[in-house]
């Protein structure tokens, strides 16, 4: 299946799947309604992608005044609750709106109370939702694992994975017996008729305790919730904002938790905050709709495009909540389409965000994908000291280094950007404050005060503090963003740069990555329906493999065979342009290789592909270097300015006996010594040298090469491959070469060789691996050079004088080109050798192992079903009546070995052969979307 073209078409293959599965019999076996329930939860999961808003991530560790700068860049910093504390306990959506312009002022969008014009605020109802009975299992199940495992690497005689491995207090008929009974070897009993403990409570790391502390309050929560798991409340904003501030809980209490049961329902959390702040353990997210006063950030184009919503994650390492965070920000953050990272101005390496960032890669997210997608702010720069510069010109990375906290954000927010430096921004809430007049009445006094103190701090030093410096920057790097960044953060904090590129993100890629997460959502669904359409072929009919499967089977062996057929070709090539093999032997042409058919053959993926590094190019390469050498022309300048034409002997630097006067900043004269080309050890250095860096820069250019290579081919197997994947395949392919082998275990390593050798990738690893990332080695090159090792030349000074025929033709020019000649065809040869060895070396290894899969594959039009009795389908339960559950024609649409896309894994079939279920709801949806 190709990728879609856009959202739309994502939005109508998820309403037919949708269709499909209300008309669709599904058996009531285990397995069927385990795959039934795969395809389920992968389509709301991709109408969720499809139909959310894009989204907007903002993540950091807590204190990094994360929440704060978002409510800054929304023109209210008292939005979210802010302290120097982790305050920040659910994951926060805010829903964006365009507040409008009232000069009167009056009521509020939602309702509520009036509110001034121009001022950003929240409405008046949030949403909590809670999490289903499902997910607080998950959540449970990935704390306790984390738990054992953690426990039993530094104690494993606690036993934590005998009891907590694979525990499921939710399933489990003891429910969390088994864990309150554990946890107490955790905290165990004091005095003097107390057991010894088999562990010393203060060995026992803080985070494994916190982890149990943490699961002992989901328990809590979990106990006496009545109603509340999988629901949404609309609650007062100011209630929930009051309720679910994290407050100071202890990190690691001193006892052992004991059960705390207090029941609570859903009258209870809507109005009670002692009752919601209970259930903040059992809450997946809380959502706010703000309304973004259009004076400080007039959004009103972007939202008519895209709809937006910002994610504000809680911040890793707080007290309170540990691996619930982790749980739920690991699965909120497959929905982000755009992240902004914010670092500490001072401190920017702290290791917190990189968790963040772990959790986006596992998402099957590309390291460029997620480049492309990040913003970073360095946040709460009005603390950040400006350095003290030399006078003098300074380079800008001298200047960076000057600074700490400008040199570690010039480092670390390049790990999340990967060179985009224009997605930097320098941000200061405080500055924010200070240049709009932002409010923060509604923050708590403690943090009031420490913003008017910074204010004040603000107010005393000069206007523009940093002006000077990026003065300094612009001087060193005019096109640099060193100096706009400090000018920005002078400001206004930085916030209306941040808007901005905000905008730009959304505009240039947030479309973009929302439908990247749609469409990894749709191969995922689409994998799901090929295994429900194949178990529900095997359990509705008992189906085996017939003429159409075969038809199907052929077709694919016929196109996998012109793949190889044009690969080895293709490596034949290369074995051409690297000369002869190793051993002299002459090559062996692959079987039946048919190079004409093989070079037609090539996929387009292919085609273009450039050749490796070839022993010819890099010849001439090295003559021409050889040529360029300064002492062939040094030399001639001698024999020009000698009266015969000769190459004049060099002096002794013996006999300059005449004292000489040091230049200006010398102390002592430089030594008088001989010319490096008047002996041979210059030579053989700089010839041994060219040949090391030149083996060095081919081998780079193969690897480079092989990389591309691998990645084209592996673009034309992709549709094998995909086949390969399909739930109805390995039977298949099992049952027909197990009908020529009959041996099993020879079946299996076909399988395998074939399967292996559709990821051209993992065959070039592995060679690499195999073949060692070392130079090619052989003797000495010294030995190579074409002249005698450390011999003094005819033109050295120590050469003694010989009579003058001799001498016109030891020091005569042509002397000279000729050794320059045999130089340049020393140095060439050994590399066209090495290379030609290296080059061989792998493009053998490729031909082996890509021949011994030609060799596996069958022969043409060789495969053909068993004979077998016929077999009476049986009908299974179904959830609806429907209309198309009978057997019946397809239409033969797919049943030909033409059809390469077949009628579904392993062929849909017909009513003409056994198992036939081409009529099938979900056959009818695949054949048409295969192609989609």
């Amino acid at each position: 299946m190709t990728p879609l073209p856009g959202l739309a078409d994502l939005r109508r293959f998820a309403d037919e799947t949708r269709a499909m599965l209300q008309r669709q019999d599904i058996p009531e076996t285990a397995e069927a309604q385990k795959r039934y329930a795969d395809v389920v939860r992968l389509l709301r999961e991709l109408h969720d992608r499809v139909e959310k808003p894009v989204t907007f991530g903002v993540v950091g560790e807590f204190t990094v005044g994360k929440s704060l700068l978002l409510g800054s860049l929304l023109g209210r910093p008292d939005l979210l609750p802010v302290e120097e504390r982790k305050s920040t306990g659910n994951i926060t959506v805010l829903r964006l709106r365009q507040a409008p312009t009232d000069p009167d002022g009056g009521a509020s969008p939602d309702g509520g109370a009036a509110t001034a014009s121009g001022v950003t605020h929240a409405g008046p109802v949030a949403e909590v939702h809670y999490l289903s009975e499902e997910q607080l299992g998950s959540c449970v199940r990935s704390i306790l694992d984390d738990l054992a495992r953690g426990m039993d690497k530094e104690h494993a005689v606690l036993g934590a994975g005998h009891v907590l491995g694979g525990y499921d207090p939710f399933t489990d008929p003891r429910g969390w017996g088994p864990f309150d009974q554990w946890i107490s070897c955790l905290w165990p009993q004091t005095g003097p008729e107390a057991a010894a403990p088999l562990v010393d409570p203060i060995q026992i790391s803080a985070t494994h305790v916190a982890a149990a502390t943490e699961l002992c309050r989901i328990r809590d929560a979990h106990l006496s919730q009545t109603g509340l798991l999988g629901t949404v409340r609309r609650i007062d904003s100011r209630l929930v904002r009051d309720a679910l501030d994290h407050g100071t809980e202890e990190r690691v209490p001193k006892s052992r938790p004991r059960p705390r049961i207090e029941p609570f329902g859903a009258d209870q959390v809507e109005t009670d905050k002692e009752a919601l702040a209970r259930s903040f353990m059992l809450i997946e997210r809380v959502v706010f709709d703000v309304h973004v006063a259009r004076d400080h950030w007039d959004l009103h184009r972007l939202l008519d495009e895209h709809p937006l919503q910002f994610l504000d994650f809680p911040g890793i390492g707080g007290a309170g909540s540990y691996g619930r965070d982790t749980h739920l920000s690991r699965s909120e953050l497959a929905e982000v389409h755009t992240i902004l990272v914010v670092l500490e101005a001072r401190r920017p390496g702290r290791r917190g965000v990189e968790d963040f960032w772990g959790m986006l890669v596992q998402d099957q997210r590309t390291p460029e994908a997620l480049a492309k997608a990040a913003l970073v702010a360095a946040n709460m720069f009005d603390k950040v000291l400006v350095p003290t510069l030399p006078d003098g010109a300074l380079h800008r990375n001298d200047m960076l280094q000057r600074s700490d906290a400008l040199n570690g954000i010039h480092v670390h927010a390049d790990k999340f950007v990967k060179g985009r430096e224009s997605a930097v921004v320098l941000t200061s809430s405080v500055s924010a404050i200070r240049r709009y007049g932002l409010p923060y009445a509604d923050l708590s006094q403690k943090t009031r005060d420490e913003i008017e103190d910074a204010l004040h701090k603000l107010d005393q030093g000069p206007q523009a503090r940093w002006e000077e410096t990026a003065v300094r920057f612009h001087e060193a790097d005019p096109k640099g963003p060193w100096a706009r960044r400090l000018r920005e953060a002078d400001g206004d904090g930085g916030v209306r740069a941040l808007q901005l590129l905000v905008e730009r993100q959304l505009r240039a890629n947030g479309v973009a990555q929302k439908l990247e997460r749609a469409e990894v959502s749709r191969g995922k669904l689409w994998q799901a329906l090929l295994a429900l359409q194949y178990q529900v072929r095997q359990d509705l009919c008992g189906a085996e493999p017939g003429a159409a499967e075969y038809d199907e089977l052929n077709a694919r062996m016929r196109e996998y065979r012109l793949l190889l057929t044009a690969l080895l070709t293709q490596l034949q090539d290369l074995r051409g342009l690297a000369g002869p093999a190793a051993d002299g032997a002459p090559r062996a042409q692959p079987a039946d290789a048919g190079a004409e058919e093989g070079r037609g053959a090539l996929p387009s993926s292919v085609v273009g592909l450039v050749a490796p590094p070839g022993p010819a190019s890099a010849a001439d390469e090295v003559r021409r270097e050889v040529y360029e050498w300064t002492e062939w022309p040094q030399l001639l300048r001698r024999a020009r300015s000698d009266k015969k034409g000769l190459v004049t002997k060099s002096q002794n630097p013996d006999s300059l006996g005449r004292p000489r006067k040091p230049p200006p900043g010398q102390s002592a004269a430089p030594p008088v010594t001989h010319s490096s080309a008047d002996d041979s050890r210059a030579y053989i250095d700089k010839f041994t040298a060219l040949v090391t860096a030149r083996l060095v820069k081919d081998r780079e250019q193969l690897e480079e090469w092989l990389d591309g290579w691998q990645r084209a081919w592996s673009d034309a197997f992709a549709p094998l491959r995909a086949w390969f994947e399909e739930p109805a395949t390995p039977p298949l392919l099992r049952e027909a070469f197990l009908a020529h082998d009959g041996d099993p275990a020879a079946v299996e390593s076909r399988m395998s060789v074939l399967w292996t050798a559709l990821d051209p990738g993992f065959v070039v690893r592995e060679q690499a691996e195999r073949r060692g990332a070392g130079p090619v080695a052989d003797e000495d090159l010294a030995a190579r050079f074409p002249a005698q090792a450390d011999h003094t030349l005819p033109w050295h000074h120590q050469v003694p004088d010989l009579d003058p025929m001799t001498e016109s033709q030891e020091r005569h020019p042509l002397l000279l080109a000729q050794l320059r000649q045999y130089v340049a065809d020393a140095a060439a040869s050994q590399v066209t050798s090495r290379l030609n060895r290296l080059l061989t070396a792998r493009v053998d290894d490729l031909v082996d192992h890509y021949e011994e899969a030609a060799r596996f594959l069958p022969a043409e039009d060789d495969m053909s079903p068993p004979r077998r009795p016929p077999a009476a389908p049986e009908r299974g339960h179904g959830r609806d009546e429907g209309d198309g559950g009978e057997d019946g024609d397809d239409g033969d649409e797919g049943d030909g070995p033409e059809h390469h896309g077949g009628p579904g894994p392993g062929g849909s079939g017909g009513p003409d052969h056994p198992g036939g279920l081409g009529g099938q709801p979900i056959d009818e949806l695949i054949r048409d979307w295969r192609h989609a």
